[in-house]
This record gives structure tokens, C-alpha cells and sequence, in this order.
């Protein structure tokens, strides 16, 4: 039934975000178009469009899960007679392996058959950082006790007994009690992404002896270099050839691969806000935990918390014992912040790494995660304040920049020369990896860029009119003064002019705490009610149209629950809304000032 589902596969499962709402997971996903199937054969009759949308959704996001991806693996799970569970695609022919040694908590061996292994002594020794030990053998494997065994497909003999094998960027486990995969899920999802749908598609064309359409398309060596050039100058800094930004799988790939650099380079201090985007969090939990020497501290921004007296209190906290600091500092800040959209002074931002470098003696890095603006022109900001500081600006590309097309991320340096060798070892740790961007995303890349400040312009108008409609809605229903987590207009003439606000929405005073916790949830779905919005995690989409969610229940699931809590008002968490250049402010509005009026109906 390949060829039916290939050739009836809905529009909806090759995007990167899902609704998600009744996710099912791949088990869940895998049993309900097992199902399907099942029931065609049986009746005779032929998978269509409309069965397949009705089958679901695996996962809300493709760094996770596609639908797509899952068939796949539900395919390849089935050549084995493995279940779905067993079955893991990568973006990357290393994080297989990489995710295996993560999670193992002992020894593996892996086994490589007459093929070289494609890690050298340099990539053992940084692998071992990572509390990974690993032995690498040629010929077919042998049993170790106490340890974890792995081959490549093509070492395996017929009598051959092992753990985990390894296909062409797939993981197959073949002994559960020695992998988890629950854990390495976490580590794809956080560290990796699944096969690209491109990808995907086009091993499931090869499965189903079709011909492979998928996957052709490739961007020229030109068109590559100016998607670089124009990443670096909506970053602020100017075009260079020499420093050119590295293009990832995804966002989190990009951090990872800059954190495991530090690690490498002696470790880091490494200090973000305590709500930034779960994903960013929980990666930084998981090397914390697995690498000695990467270090997380928090800062704290919520409701209307000072960002720049919070980073200070946070940095003279540690420069209070210089001695147990790492070499590098890195200070780790969204600007504007999610989901609370602040943006720090910057000249206080300067002042205040500059005297912590006094004053420790340690050196000190500042990433700027400017997915909410990618044209805010950050880093020539901060050059006009100082020359000194070193900064690298991560944009996770997967958002305003491609439309939401595909996935990627990006690590951009500034002038300084420390940041651009850092970015070179990043390079060389993600090519280690094999976390870079793929032809198919790279290619996507080089069709969307171009016009992404303008689509980011429009995007924040529709948001100031919605906003304002909103706020004007619950002044009349509540006679309350809501306060939107919103970037000002003077923030937006600098440059980010972010498309996304939160609020919290205000409780009647007679409201009880049951009705007052699922009051963000409530709204949502009011509005997700209307074609014009979708329930969904993310932003930077250009559809026409409105994102919805509750960071708290989605974006931060990673995120501690007292931290969380810091957010609610009244008892009432945050919703964040997320608008297209192309979302119709009238009609988006009406929608808003329609839910209001139905949430405090008497």
C-alpha cells in the first residue's frame, strides 16, 4: 500500500508544525495507519486523501516527528518485524550512534565490518567529554558483557547478536532493555531531527518501487553563498566569505554543536533565562548533566520582571567566586525574550559583560537568539557600543526565514575574531555530527529568504492592530487595562519588529481556580475554532495564518513548573499568538474581540 499512501499523501503532512491537539505519537500513529491498511486490504478498497488526514498526527513538529517520517519508520520497522518503537530516521549518518552512547550509561562497541569508522581520535576524545565511551572494532561483532553492542548493517553475520544496529541514518534496536527509546527519542528531538521530509519521501519511493521524485532539487554554489551574505547582514554584520555562517538540520542541532565546541574548548558557564524555549532549556539540562564542564545558570524575567536587573543579579552571583567559574562565560538571551517578548538595553548589556570580564578574568561570549526578529540588525548594534565583545547570533531558520517550510538553523558570527573561530570549531563538530543542513533544506532556504524583512514588517503591523483590537475588547467586557507581553515601538523602529505577543488573560473576581487554570486553554480553542487560526507551537509562518498555544502546556513543556507558574496572573497562564504577513487584521481581529465577548458572557 506504499504507492497509494505516496500517491494520496495529504498537503498537510509535508509542513514542519501540526495541529497539536489528540497527538498520537509514532505508536499511536503506527497503529492507526496499520489499521487503515489493514482495513483496505481487507475490503478490497484504496487508501485516499481524506483516509490519511483522518489517521492523524504523530507529532506537532518536525524536529520531533513527521507523519511522514513515521511511515517510513513504520516500513522499515515492518522489513525487520520490529515495531515502530524500534525504529529511529536521523538527519545526521553519526547521531545513530551519538544518541546510543548518550544514553547508554555504559560501554558501547561498535562493530564496523571491512568499513572505516567515521569517527577519528580527535572525535573519540570529544565524544568522551560527553561521558561517552565507545570502542570501535572492523569485522563482524562479538559479545561484551556489561556493555552495549552495536554494528552496521552491513558487518551483521547471520548468527551475529547485538543491541542496536545502524542503517543508512537509521537506528534499529534491537534490544530494548539495552537501548531506550524513550531516551532516544529526547535525544533526536532535542539534539537531531528525523529524515527531512524530502528525505523521507524519497526512501519510501524506493521502498515502493516507484519512481523517486523526491529529494532532486539542489541550490547552486551562488545562490548558497548569498543566502550567507544576506544571513549576515540581517544579523548586522557584514557579508564574509572567510566567516560564513553554518547552516543546520535545525535550531537545536546549531546549539548543541556550539555547546559540545565549548566543551571541547575547556567548558562554559553558560547562563539563560529560565523561560527561554523548553528545547533550548532541556539541551542544556542534558550536557549539563552529561559533560563536566558545561555549566547551567538562570536568570529570571517573568511578568514584569526587569531582564537587564535580572542578568545582574545573576552575573554578580557568579563573579562572587570567580574561582569556580569555567573559562567562558556565555550569556544566552532571546531578544525579544519567549513568549514574554522583552528586549534588554543594550548599552546596559555591554557594560555590565564588560565589567564581569574585569572582574573574573574569565572570557565572556554573548548569544543572541534572534528567531522572533531575524532583522533586527543585532550585531551592528552592539559593534556601535563596543568592539570587543564577542557575539554569535543563532537564528533558528526554521521559522520567519523559511516561511516555515522546512527546518534549519544558523550560527552567525560577529567581527571579533574570538567569534569567528569559534564558529569555524563548530564547523568542524557539527560536520563531525552530521547535523548540517541538508541539500533539501539548504535548497528551500535559497527559494525563501529573500524578503524576509518585509514579510516580518507586515507580520508585526497585523499584530500591533490585533493587539490593540484586543486589548480594546477586554477593557469593554472587563473594564481591565490588559497588558500586552508585546515588543514597544521603539524596540520595533530598532528593528524587531517581532510578529508574536502574550497575555494574560484577567479573571473575574468571582472566578474559581479550576475555571481560572483552564482559561488560556478555553480561549485558545475559541479562537482555533475559525479557519484562520491553527493551534500550533510555532511562528515566522507565512499561510495566512494565526498560530495559537499555551507556552506553558506546549513551547515550555521542559520548562520547571515553578518557573512556569511565575508567569500566570490571577491564576491565569500566558497565551501566545503568532500572526502571518498575510493574515487579514479585520477579520483576525473580530475573531479576538468575538472570544472575549463569549469568555466573559455573564
Amino acid at each position: 500500500y506504499l504507492p497509494q499512501i505516496l500517491s494520496e499523501m495529504p498537503v498537510s503532512w509535508r509542513g514542519t508544525t501540526f495541529k497539536n491537539k489528540e497527538l498520537l505519537g509514532r505508536a499511536g500513529f503506527s497503529k492507526r495507519l496499520l489499521a487503515l491498511v489493514a482495513s483496505k486490504a481487507a475490503s478490497g478498497g484504496k487508501i485516499t486523501t481524506d483516509d490519511l488526514d483522518t489517521v492523524g498526527n504523530a507529532e506537532d513538529y518536525l524536529r520531533v516527528s513527521t507523519n511522514i517520517s513515521t511511515t517510513l519508520e513504520i516500513a522499515l520497522a515492518l522489513e525487520k518485524g520490529y515495531d515502530v518503537s524500534q525504529v529511529f530516521s536521523f538527519a545526521s549518518s553519526a547521531m545513530p550512534i551519538v544518541a546510543v552512547l548518550l544514553t547508554a550509561g555504559r560501554p558501547v562497541h561498535l562493530y564496523t565490518g571491512s568499513a572505516a569508522s567515521q569517527f577519528n581520535d580527535e572525535h573519540l576524545a570529544t565524544l568522551k567529554l560527553l561521558g561517552a565511551d565507545l570502542t570501535v572494532h572492523s569485522g563482524a561483532p562479538a559479545a561484551h558483557d556489561g556493555a552495549v553492542v552495536l554494528a552496521l548493517a552491513d558487518a551483521l553475520e547471520e548468527s551475529s547478536k547485538v543491541d542496536g544496529i545502524i542503517g543508512s541514518s537509521v537506528l534499529y534496536i534491537a534490544n530494548p532493555a539495552a537501548i531506550d527509546e524513550s531516551k532516544i527519542l529526547v535525544i533526536r528531538k532535542r539534539m537531531a531531527t528525523p529524515f527531512t521530509t524530502p528525505v523521507a519521501e524519497a526512501r519510501l519511493q524506493e521502498l515502493a518501487g516507484v519512481p523517486v521524485t523526491a529529494n532532486k532539487a539542489e541550490a547552486s554554489e551562488e545562490d548558497v553563498a548569498e543566502l550567507h551574505a544576506h544571513l549576515q547582514t540581517l544579523s548586522g554584520t557584514a557579508a564574509n566569505a572567510g566567516a560564513r555562517p553554518v547552516l543546520f538540520t535545525a535550531g537545536l542541532p546549531a546549539l548543541c554543536s556550539l555547546w559540545v565546541t565549548l566543551i571541547a574548548a575547556g567548558g562554559a558557564d553558560v547562563l539563560m533565562c529560565s523561560t527561554a524555549y523548553g528545547g533550548s532549556s532541556q539541551l542544556m539540562d542534558l550536557l549539563d548533566a552529561a559533560a563536566h564542564n558545561l555549566k547551567k545558570h538562570r536568570f529570571h524575567i517573568q511578568g514584569t520582571a526587569s531582564i537587564v536587573a535580572s542578568i545582574q543579579t545573576a552575573l554578580n552571583e557568579l563573579a562572587a567566586d570567580a574561582s569556580k567559574l569555567l573559562p567562558r562565560t556565555v550569556l544566552f538571551v532571546e531578544i525579544p525574550t519567549n513568549p514574554d517578548m522583552k528586549v534588554p538595553d543594550m548599552p546596559a548589556i555591554v557594560e555590565m559583560l564588560r565589567k564581569y570580564k574585569e572582574a573574573t578574568g574569565k572570557e565572556v561570549l554573548l548569544l543572541v537568539d534572534s528567531t522572533f526578529a531575524p532583522g533586527s540588525k543585532v550585531l551592528d548594534t552592539l559593534r556601535k557600543l563596543t568592539e570587543d565583545l564577542a557575539v554569535i547570533v543563532f537564528i533558528s531558520l526554521s521559522k520567519s526565514v523559511s516561511r516555515g517550510i522546512t527546518t534549519a538553523g544558523t550560527l552567525v558570527a560577529n567581527h571579533t575574531e574570538e567569534a569567528k573561530t569559534i564558529i569555524d570549531k563548530v564547523r568542524s563538530v557539527s560536520a563531525m555530527l552530521d547535523t548540517q543542513a541538508k541539500k533539501d533544506q539548504v535548497n528551500f532556504l535559497v527559494e525563501n529568504h529573500k524578503g524576509v524583512e518585509d514579510r516580518c514588517d507586515r507580520a508585526y503591523a497585523v499584530a500591533v492592530a490585533v493587539g490593540n483590537a484586543l486589548q480594546a475588547a477586554v477593557k469593554e467586557h472587563m473594564n481591565y487595562d490588559m497588558r500586552l507581553a508585546f515588543v514597544s515601538p521603539d524596540q520595533a523602529a530598532l528593528g524587531f519588529t517581532s510578529s508574536t505577543f502574550s497575555f494574560n488573560l484577567p479573571a473575574p473576581e468571582d472566578a474559581s481556580d479550576e475555571w481560572k487554570a483552564g482559561l488560556a486553554q478555553s480561549f485558545v480553542d475559541k479562537l482555533c475554532a475559525h479557519k484562520e487560526f491553527k493551534p500550533c507551537v510555532s511562528f515566522g509562518q507565512d499561510n495566512g495564518l494565526v498560530y495559537a498555544t499555551v507556552p506553558a502546556t506546549s513551547t515550555q513543556g521542559a520548562i520547571k513548573e515553578e518557573d512556569k507558574a511565575k508567569q500566570a496572573v490571577g491564576g491565569v497562564q500566558l497565551v501566545r499568538v503568532s500572526f502571518s504577513p498575510g493574515s487579514d487584521p479585520v477579520i483576525v481581529s473580530k475573531i479576538f474581540s468575538d472570544a472575549v465577548a463569549e469568555t466573559y458572557a455573564k
